[in-house]
């Protein structure tokens, strides 16, 4: 087109039609739904990046790629050759994955659309900084892996990152985005049909406020607050319960009925069914170090069970979390948590007299129900709903609890480790390889864990080989061919002999007391290895059977006088007092399955620990020195965000996810 002529259009153009056709494109255009970072609008934005903005250099990327791939294919000769598409995301102890010829064809085209997608943006991002999806994807990325801000200016200067100032913004109004759905998730509803409230999970958070650059005024010192989050429980459990039962006046009703309620010795010894079911839960733990340490078999009759019968089983789906503002509050004291739930009632959006309207179950560990306990006493007689508590039921966190009672239980059957003589089960973890001083190691209640399955399964693979007459050989290197009748046999064998209640009155001689000691000490760690793997197994009857013998055992245990009180409460709680819709509700909210993958549960409070961790140790630890106003704003209560975007990046190759297994072995 001449000069002349474009002049010419210029001022002949249809300036009303194009009006109307802007503002048809503009009715057109959406605001973006959703979270940023979802896999679905990653998709759409990739699809807009190859298919509308960058088409032919994608395509020229792309077949560039491909033909070089295929004729290194044609020329490999060497082992470095033979590696597929995706060993360059594969961590330094996972397992190679093979993969066949299709598998790996798929692999070669999906690298080459990430790099020919991923060159695109950078131009884009060249060009035009507005255009800044994916490099601010991986700046809040590079944040959540702790990535140092010297790096992430260098993959800035090349167009992979945006620079952190625009990182930090993203992560604030995430935050805002958090504090919003907070309110929404906390809503009470129309009055005709309340909503339940989720259910409120915290824990205390105590670190050291480190200072860069220190004064006379600014030195380090120690934060304490408080961090927590709702859990939404699942919809269908909600729907399959009546309403009524749900409602805060149902349960005062049933508390204030329960008042005057004879409490009994037999509420807490196991009945028949549950006696029958522990025995199965015994042979069980018989069976699996047999099949897992001496002995394997060809027969599939018999069945051996591995595995005690389901009484409970959870539905393994992912659940509905929402994170919490960290607050700037500690409930290690009656004081603290009474600023805990003001800042609760402050995060919801409620005033606390519609706050106090509801019911609120709150769980978290031992401490944190004694201090509301206290708090609700000190503040009797009271008539004011928002200052008298009375809406608040805690439960024990389960994660706390199993520790704790693991912890007493070790340490009564520990013995003297300075005497030779003392056949405590620092024995067994010497002959282990365990040094008996790291065993009670309160920052590290997992290990402590694996110790005590390490001490129980040992002992129990030295009793089969005893009934096999072989306790003088060499543990076996290989396993036993052996019948499965054989093998079920000597399985009842063992519980008859050492783990049966009968068994256990036989051995009891004031003179001898080393068998009847250890035969205690098997039965005590059994139902520590139980819950775990109950737990685990997301079967919540199985482990409320635990609880139950705990609240009996409590009471002779050192260490353990406060569980000896709440713990029993917890358990008639939800198996007696309560309406049976809400134990229904709140049975199925104590386990979680984070990944929503079966027999991969862990207790709420678990959870939050993990949460904790990355708070405390990953998110302060930046060399600048402690922010408490970015820990809350910023990574609080975008945490959730953060994993996704990780895992988003780390799995693009579109394999299945490969967790790794932590196996405690003998």
């Amino acid at each position: 087109m001449s000069p002349k002529q474009f002049l010419l259009a210029f001022v002949e153009q249809d300036e009303i039609g194009i009006a109307q056709k802007i503002l048809k494109v503009n009715t057109k255009r959406e605001k973006p739904r959703g979270l940023f970072f979802s896999k679905e609008n990653r998709a759409k934005r990739d699809m807009q990046m190859i298919n509308e903005e960058h088409p032919f250099l994608y395509r020229l990327l792309k077949s560039k790629i491909l033909h070089q791939s295929a004729l290194k294919d044609d020329d490999s000769d060497s082992e470095e050759d033979d590696k597929d598409d995706t060993d360059s995301l594969r961590g330094p102890f996972d397992e190679p994955v093979e993969l066949d010829k299709d598998a790996q064809a798929a692999a070669k085209v999906h690298r080459a659309h990430v790099i020919s997608k991923t060159i695109c943006s950078m131009l884009a991002f060249t060009s035009n900084q507005r255009k800044n999806v994916m490099q601010l994807e991986n700046a809040v990325t590079f944040v959540a892996c702790g990535i140092s801000d010297r790096v992430n200016k260098y993959l800035n200067f090349i167009g992979l990152s945006s620079c952190r100032q625009t990182a930090h913004p993203a992560l604030r109004t995430l935050g805002k985005k958090a504090e919003q759905k907070i309110k929404n998730d906390m809503k009470l509803g129309p009055a005709a049909s309340p909503k339940f409230c989720p259910l409120i999970c915290i824990n205390n958070l105590d670190f050291q406020e480190a200072v860069h650059e220190k004064s006379v005024d600014n030195q380090s010192s120690m934060f304490h607050g408080t961090w927590g989050y709702l859990h939404q429980p699942d919809p269908k459990i909600l729907a399959s319960v009546d309403p009524k039962d749900l409602t805060l006046e149902a349960y005062q009703t049933a508390v204030a009925n329960s008042a005057d309620d004879v409490i009994s010795p037999s509420h807490f010894i196991l009945n028949k069914e549950e006696s029958t079911h522990y025995q199965s839960v015994l042979k069980s733990q018989i069976a699996s170090v047999f099949m897992t340490y001496i002995a394997q078999t060809n027969d599939k009759t018999p069945p051996i069970p591995l595995n005690p019968p389901p009484i409970e089983v959870l539905a393994a789906q992912k659940p509905d979390i929402t994170m919490l503002k960290l607050m700037v509050a500690s409930d290690n004291s009656s004081e603290g948590v009474g600023e805990v739930f003001v800042g609760l009632a402050r995060q919801s959006g409620l005033t606390p007299a519609k706050f106090a309207s509801r019911l609120r179950i709150l769980e978290g560990d031992l401490g944190t129900c004694l201090n509301l306990s206290s708090l609700r006493a000190q503040r009797k007689p009271n008539n004011r709903p928002e200052e008298s508590l009375a809406n608040v039921s805690t439960l024990l966190g389960g994660a706390h609890t199993l520790w704790n009672v693991a912890q007493a239980l070790i340490s009564l059957h520990f013995g003297d480790s300075s005497d030779s003589k003392d056949l405590g089960c620092w024995h067994f973890l010497e002959a282990l390889g365990v040094k008996s001083n790291q065993v009670l190691n309160k920052k590290d209640f997992s290990l402590m864990l694996v110790q005590v399955q390490k001490v129980h399964e040992a002992t129990i693979a030295y009793l089969i080989l005893l009934v096999m007459g072989k306790q003088t050989d060499s543990f076996p290197k290989e396993k036993i061919l052996m019948e499965a009748k054989d093998i079920m046999s000597i399985i009842d064998s063992v519980y008859n002999k050492y783990l049966s209640p009968l068994a256990l009155s036989k051995a009891k001689d004031p003179k001898a007391p080393c068998l009847a000691n250890m035969l205690l000490r098997l039965w005590d760690f059994s139902t520590i290895v139980e819950c775990n793997r109950a737990m685990k197994a997301g079967d919540i009857g199985r482990v409320l059977n635990i609880y139950k013998q705990w609240s009996v055992m409590a009471l002779g245990i050192h260490g353990l006088t406060n569980y000896a009180i709440d713990l029993p409460r917890m358990y008639l709680l939800l198996t007696k007092v309560l309406p049976p819709g809400l134990r229904l509700v709140l049975k199925h909210s104590l386990l979680i399955s984070p990944t929503g993958r079966p027999n991969h549960f862990v207790a709420k409070d678990f959870y939050l620990e993990n949460q904790n961790f990355f708070l405390k140790y990953f998110y302060n630890n930046t060399g600048m020195g402690t922010k408490i106003d970015c820990l809350k704003d910023e990574y609080s209560l975008a945490i959730p965000v953060h994993f996704d975007t990780v895992n988003g990046q780390l799995y693009e190759d579109g394999q299945p996810v490969r967790h790794l297994l932590h196996l405690a072995k003998i």
